[in-house]
């Protein structure tokens, strides 16, 4: 399973209100008329990060069965009954940052609060063995791996259903960030 995810903001004087019914309807459009290979979406709004100038922002995420699904979902998002959905919120957005992030081991978050982890490790550090003590000491956490480089944001992600500080691995960073799930 793959997660394309995608950070954004609105310009400033865009209303929040507008703004996030407009994602949520995008996303109810898309998952109406699905393209081949998506499994789901969800949107949250999110905490200052990097990758959005240390302003908050939202964090769409879109499920994917693999790589092959990468296509249909770019064509399906522009194009037919969803395009007028897709064009209203991206009319309101100022910024954003795209990733591709593989699972790797978990479950997934369906709590409406949320906190991530971004983690970066060192280099030449063997990522599944530092990983490993995390999953034993945090059972219920949800770990997703970066696949390519397509933006600026971490190559981790530990996704936790409430708000656990988690202990990086040693000489890792890591960047703590809450979220609220978006209605659907």
């Amino acid at each position: 399973m793959l997660a394309y995810v995608f950070w954004h903001r609105p310009y400033p004087q865009t209303e929040q209100k507008s703004y996030e019914t407009a994602i949520v309807r995008f996303q109810r459009d898309l998952a109406a008329q699905p393209p081949p290979g998506f499994i789901a979406a969800m949107s949250f709004r999110i905490e200052p990060v990097p990758w959005l100038n240390d302003q908050p922002g939202y964090e769409d995420w879109c499920l994917l069965e693999g790589s092959w699904a990468l296509d249909p979902l770019n064509g399906f998002a522009v194009t037919g009954p969803r395009q007028p959905s897709h064009d209203a919120v991206a009319a309101y957005m100022e910024q954003g940052q795209g990733g591709l992030y593989a699972h790797a081991g978990g479950e997934a978050v369906q709590t409406p609060q949320s906190t991530v982890h971004w983690l970066t490790r060192p280099r030449g550090v063997d990522w599944r063995a530092a990983l490993d003590p995390l999953r034993a000491k945090y059972p219920t956490i949800n770990i997703w791996r970066r696949q390519m480089v397509l933006g600026p944001a971490a190559e981790f992600v530990v996704e936790v259903a409430d708000d656990t500080a988690l202990e990086a691995p040693p000489g890792w960073q890591a960047r703590r960030v809450k979220r609220m799930r978006l209605p659907r």
